[in-house]
């Protein structure tokens, strides 16, 4: 049943145009194939629902995702628990990647939800922004 599941989500990824199993972001290296992350080089543990959210986040970088479709991705609609759940699992999820990387990578949108960005390119931005 999981290999199944996990060549659909391929399949899935191929027509999304993410062919590549590692998604790369900034100091973070997510493998979609073993479903293991890496941050500055060092295996980041994460439990199931945390991977869920860093997963989708990174698919939809640069896109503000709602709690709702946190929700949805990591319970399909079947026995959700209350919105305020995936706060707590970003605030986690935010620690061990700051711990890692010494950057925050997951930025609250406030009143919509949350945005994966990489700091490295924000803070490159900025620098050329100002000149």
């Amino acid at each position: 049943k999981r290999e199944l599941i996990a060549r659909i989500q391929a399949i899935v990824r191929r027509s999304q145009g993410h062919a590549q199993s590692e998604i790369k972001i900034g100091k973070v290296v997510i493998n979609l194939d073993s479903r293991t992350v890496e941050a500055a080089g060092k295996p980041v543990h994460l439990t199931g629902k945390e991977y869920g959210i860093l997963e989708l986040l990174a698919l939809r970088k640069g896109t503000t995702l709602t709690k709702e479709a946190f929700l949805n991705h990591l319970y399909g609609g079947m026995d959700e628990p209350e919105v305020k759940i995936i706060d707590v699992f970003i605030c986690k999820l935010r620690k061990k990647i700051e711990q890692a990387t010494g950057d925050n990578y997951i930025e609250t949108v406030w009143g919509r939800g949350y945005v994966l960005r990489d700091p490295e390119a924000e803070k490159a931005k900025q620098k050329a922004a100002n000149g």
